[in-house]
């Protein structure tokens, strides 16, 4: 059976999905093939943001392509019960992102970046120290297009897609 997505005019249910989740897995693709990474992230106004070292394989990819895919996995439950139960359907939900990549280099932006991914850890007054600049690089991903899952049960599934007003 093909996956019916829902179209909605809003990306509400992908952000309540996105709330209070700080892990999940950004996929990149260049020349050499696809290139996945789990990364802690914040997500404000339909973006995301990752803090990241001046150089490495992510900061490489994104500068070949920056589209990349973004997903977050929320499991409600224990995989020992599913195990128990011989099944393989269990209560989740997800959400997939696509947009496009930039890397923040700017002081400016790059501190503005900082406090928005700290704002979402709760740390609203973070005073970044003299050294971050130096150290330190914003990977943003603006969003262009989301879409959920939420699986009950091996009955009954809940589809959203979301696209960016252009």
């Amino acid at each position: 059976m093909k996956d019916q997505f829902h179209p909605v005019r809003s990306n509400e249910e992908c952000e309540r999905i996105i709330a209070g989740t700080y892990q999940g897995v950004l996929a990149m693709t260049d020349g050499d093939g696809p290139y996945a990474v789990p990364l802690n992230h914040a997500y404000c106004d339909g973006h995301f943001y990752f803090h990241c070292a001046n150089s490495g394989q992510k900061l490489d990819t994104i500068e070949r392509n920056p589209n990349v895919v973004y997903v977050i996995k929320k499991y409600y439950g224990d995989s020992a019960e599913l195990a128990k139960a011989m099944k393989c359907h269990g209560h989740w939900e997800s959400v997939i992102a696509y947009g496009r990549a930039r890397v923040v280099s700017e002081d400016a932006e790059l501190i503005t970046d900082f406090r928005t991914l700290m704002a979402y850890y709760g740390h609203g007054d973070y005073q970044h120290g003299d050294d971050l600049l130096g150290r330190t690089k914003m990977i943003v991903v603006d969003v262009e297009r989301m879409t959920a899952r939420r699986e009950y049960d091996e009955f009954r599934t809940d589809y959203w897609t979301w696209e960016m007003e252009t």
